[in-house]
């Protein structure tokens, strides 16, 4: 039997079990009484007791000795099975032996009597107990397991209770369960007792995990949220819930009552509640099983109407005010206060349940027409405007356009508060109640764009383009890979020859899932374009800036000038309603070479307002527009904050555009654990949602080009089908990252023609190509292998490109790169002097990869002049840095200039750690991910991001070569 989150309590309870004695076990309902009852009676058994059970039954509890025959009917009939017929007590000295107990003690009387098995006067209830005792004492070692003391009948109760506190010495254990607050007859006081609290968030995600594997995050955590660490809530309430044609593990949220013409899908980004709603209404989403009910609503249901009513206004408002609930009849609250069910704050006024599921309960008890009219009183009180637009919307189940508008617009205050899920699921309720078609179609358009923008609902906005009308992402046509336009595809795909889509909205969103899904270019783009010369000059400026946002992201990873006019053209259409921070990721972007300096003020406006934002969509913009000028340092808590959400079930195609910029930004930073980490994770969330264009990311472009400076051979690999990938889709920014890989390879391996010709890919010397952020950085890398390969004039001229475009403004990381570069293209008297101010840049310890093979090539240059000591200095401080990143080529190529410069040492060699071995051991036995990290304590993705650094380290690239890898280098 498997519990989670109760090693403490178990460990009590089998001791018990070993050692004899009594234990009371208890706990609110559903908490796990039971389930450690069954342990400790599993572990009896396997331990060789007799293990004898009982439980209180409610409908007995007037009935004597109802719950001794229970327990301890079993052992008896072994002893002394009834008589057929009563027999008249007689004197113990005089009384027959009976041929079953020949041999052995009889079963006393008394108990005999007690047990039914004999008619004569009522016994005592400490004859009664000194009985069992005896009993106990000859079939020893016995384990007595009773739940549900307080129901168990008034003599049974006592009788047991007298024997838990004499069990000292026998080998006999009782261990009852009973719940919190219950009163019975059992004696319990002075009995050791262990209390079960609710279930950490570990723990309960845990059990999640293992019972439900399908549930996607966001319905982890709500089930986690509802539940509030109870165990039977947990395994109970996703029961019967997971969706079967949507997403794996989603939820359903019913309709309204009543028809509405072509309503939104119902539920598909359900689960959902405004934060400030939390605990209000959680019964519409996640209905109670007829188990919990069992359980939670016995008690509500025996109370008057009137407290049912107050309670359903209490339970459906969340946090509630005492008076806005019961008004002037607080009276009316007092049996359920008498009851525990709920309890009030003195210093607050505020009225909460002692449980949340009996919060759960009494929704699940009201009839749809109470549940209307709660919600219609509590919305006509509500100060805030998002309460009032939840339960107006929950009151509501006819088409209503002014209900509709409230609901539009408390969406977009639930997304400006942060909460994009929520906000999404407002807004395809506020589809549902629209009466307008054309109001209907732009709720819909919106709630599936921020869905696969924001929160990660790929098929959830497919499913809403397809009940707009448009064709998604199945119904397309592709353009050729690299060229613009479409082809002719099947008879159901995307034909946009035949006239622009019926809203920029729709459009949009339609787009967001092309791109999001397949990754493709061209076929998005056009849609977007079509759409904007359409619509422009009747959509809203909300609406240009969301189709402007996504068209941005689409040119940029096509990577083609070409493709950029109309998205200048709209944004002039814009004006100065342009958002600043469009601007700015515009021009950062989408041409930092030309643009980035005039715009970094205006960039470093917006990144002072970070700390304030909590809408993951303006953090995501702020931090991808920080990219190109090496600003995601300053973003970083707030994409942490971002990537914490999407962790708990939050805005997940958020976060995971997060951990994007996050490993970038740890690669460039050198903290290379840290990225790979970061690539684990982002990779299984990308995959898990669909998200084909974050997958590439995290699969072919950071970690390799880790692995490439490492030395991975591995790295090229990959790099070749990175680029194919991008062919095939039109996406030359892609291509360019690739060719980084294919570039840093070259250069780990010393061979710098190949490094030059990927370079020069990317942009060629003397160009900053227009329109391709990634010639930006490449810089160096282009200058070094075009010196080392002869190529004087090109590498200069590529030196003037980056001056002209004054990318040493842009960041202390482009300056080291730009002022290295000029080092190395400098006539001999002067490069000993520019390689020293190139290291003098403020800030450059920030980088230090670059550092490094900037001190390596300084260090070159004085041991060609002889300056031997200044040389091994700098030789020293570049070796020491790649032997710390495990950039193994690069720590051998400084090593060798230290040993032509008198400095003598053997060839540095990266070992494992402790831990990193242990991995790779277990891994090399066949063990998976999952496995490893059950057995060391640790998440499958931080056994990954061990394993991406022990490739290296053992010059491997794959699991299977593990074994032998460890055994020829005596690792372990």
């Amino acid at each position: 039997m498997q519990l989670f989150g109760r090693d403490d309590e178990l460990r009590t309870v089998l001791e018990t079990v070993r050692a004899g004695g009594s234990l009371l076990i208890a706990g609110d309902p559903g908490i796990g009484k039971s389930a450690l009852l069954d342990a400790a009676a599993e572990h009896g058994h396997d331990d060789g007791r007799r293990v004898l059970r009982a439980a209180g039954v409610e409908f007995e509890a007037d009935i004597s000795f109802a719950g001794l025959n229970q327990l301890l009917m079993p052992l008896v009939r072994e002893r002394a099975p009834a008589d057929p017929a009563p027999v008249d007590p007689v004197p113990r000295d005089h009384a027959p032996v009976e041929p079953a107990l020949r041999g052995r003690t009889p079963v006393d009387p008394a108990l005999r009597v007690a047990l039914g098995l004999a008619d004569g006067p009522a016994p005592s209830f400490l004859a009664l107990a000194n009985a069992i005792l005896a009993e106990l004492a000859g079939a020893a070692p016995v384990l007595l397991v009773v739940d549900d003391l307080p129901w168990l009948d008034r003599s049974s109760a006592i009788v047991l209770g007298m024997v838990a506190r004499r069990l000292s010495g026998l080998r006999a254990a009782l261990i009852g369960g009973q719940r919190t607050g219950d009163t019975g007859f059992f004696e319990h006081g002075g009995l050791p007792r262990v209390t079960l609290r609710p279930l950490d968030d570990r723990a309960g995600d845990s059990l999640l995990r293992t019972r439900f594997p399908r549930l996607t995050p966001r319905a982890r955590q709500r089930v986690l949220g509802e539940a509030q660490g109870n165990p039977l809530a947990l395994t109970e309430l996703p029961a019967g819930r997971l969706s079967g044609p949507g997403p794996a593990g989603s939820f359903s949220k019913p309709g309204p009552a009543g028809s509405v013409s072509g309503p939104a899908p119902a539920g598909l980004f359900s689960g959902a509640v405004p934060a400030e709603l939390s605990g209000a209404s959680a019964a519409a989403y996640l209905p109670m099983s007829r188990k919990l009910q069992d359980v939670f609503a016995a008690r509500i249901d025996d109370l008057p109407a009137a407290s049912r009513e107050l309670l359903l206004l209490a339970a459906l408002s969340g946090p509630a005010d005492l008076r806005s609930v019961a008004g002037g009849d607080l009276a009316g609250l007092d049996p359920a206060l008498r009851e525990g069910i709920v309890m009030v704050d003195p210093r607050s006024g505020r009225l909460g349940f002692r449980h949340p599921l009996s919060r759960l309960a009494v929704v699940e008890l009201a009839t749809p027409g109470e549940r209307h009219r709660a919600h219609r009183q509590l919305a006509d009180r509500a100060p805030d405007p998002v309460r009032r637009a939840f339960h107006l919307a929950e009151s509501t189940v006819e088409p209503d356009e002014q209900v509709a508008g409230i609901l539009e617009r408390a969406a977009h205050i639930v997304l400006a508060r942060g909460d994009a899920v929520a906000g999404v699921e407002t807004l395809t309720r506020a589809a549902e109640l629209s009466a307008d078609h054309d109001a209907r179609l732009r709720r819909l358009a919106q709630a599936a764009t921020i869905g696969a923008e924001v929160v990660g609902e790929l098929g959830s906005a497919e499913e809403l383009v397809r009940t707009a009308g448009l064709p998604s992402s199945t119904e397309r046509s592709a353009g050729p890979p690299g060229a613009p336009g479409l082809s002719t595809g099947s008879s159901s795909s995307l034909e946009l020859s035949a006239g622009p889509p019926s809203s920029l909205e729709l459009s949009t969103a339609a787009a967001s899932v092309l791109f999001n899904r397949d990754s493709v270019v061209d076929t998005p783009h056009r849609l977007l374009t079509l759409a904007l010369r359409a619509h422009a000059g009747d959509a809203s400026p909300e609406s240009l800036t969301e189709a402007l946002q996504l068209l941005l992201v689409v040119c940029y990873f096509g990577g083609r000038a070409e493709l950029w006019p109309p998205f200048h053209e709209a944004m002039r259409w814009l004006g100065d309603q342009a958002p600043a921070s469009l601007v700015v990721l515009s021009a950062m972007h989408g041409d930092p070479a030309r643009r980035g300096v005039d715009t970094l003020p205006l960039l470093e406006e917006e990144l002072r307002r970070l700390p304030g934002l909590e809408n993951p969509a303006e953090i995501i913009q702020l931090g991808v527009a920080s990219v190109f000028a090496d600003r995601i340092g300053d973003c970083r808590p707030a994409l942490l904050r971002v990537v914490e959400d999407g962790r708990k079930g939050g805005a997940a195609a958020a976060a995971i555009n997060a951990i994007v910029s996050l490993s970038v930004d740890a690669w460039k930073h050198g903290r290379w654990d840290e990225a790979a980490r970061l690539v684990a994770e982002g990779q299984e969330l990308a995959a898990g949602l669909g998200y084909l264009r974050y997958v590439w990311c995290f699969e072919g472009y950071v970690l390799n080009l880790i692995n490439a400076a490492r030395g991975v051979a591995a790295a090229e690999a990959a790099a070749g089908e990175l680029d194919q990938w991008a062919r095939s889709r039109g996406a030359l920014v892609v291509r360019a990252m690739a060719f980084e890989i294919h570039c840093m390879a070259a250069l780990s391996r010393g061979d710098f023609e190949a490094a030059y010709r990927a370079a020069a890919e990317i942009s060629p010397a003397g160009v900053l190509r227009s329109h391709m952020p990634h010639a930006l950085w490449v810089v160096f890398d282009l200058v070094e292998a075009a010196t080392r390969t002869g190529r004087h004039d090109e590498a200069r001229a590529h030196v003037e490109a980056a001056r002209s475009a004054r990318l040493e403004q842009l960041s202390s990381r482009l300056a080291l790169a730009v002022r290295g570069a000029e080092a190395l293209v400098a006539a001999d008297d002067d490069r000993v002097r520019l390689f020293e101010r190139a290291l003098a840049v403020p800030g450059a310890d920030q980088w230090p990869f670059l550092l490094a093979r900037v001190r390596l090539c300084h260090g070159e240059t004085l041991r060609r002049r002889r300056q031997v000591t200044e040389a091994r200095r700098q030789l020293l401080a570049a070796q020491e840095t790649f032997a710390r990143l495990e950039a193994e080529p690069w720590s051998r190529r400084a090593e060798s200039e230290l040993r032509a410069a008198g400095v003598a040492g053997a060839e540095p060699r990266s070992a494992l750690t402790a831990q990193e071995r242990e991995i790779a051991q277990l891994a090399a036995t066949g063990l998976t991910n999952k496995e490893i990290g059950e057995r060391l304590a640790l998440s499958p993705r931080t056994v990954a991001a061990h394993l991406y650094r022990v490739y290296p380290k053992l010059g491997i690239t794959s699991r299977a070569a593990l074994r032998d890898a460890l055994s020829s280098r005596h690792e372990g």
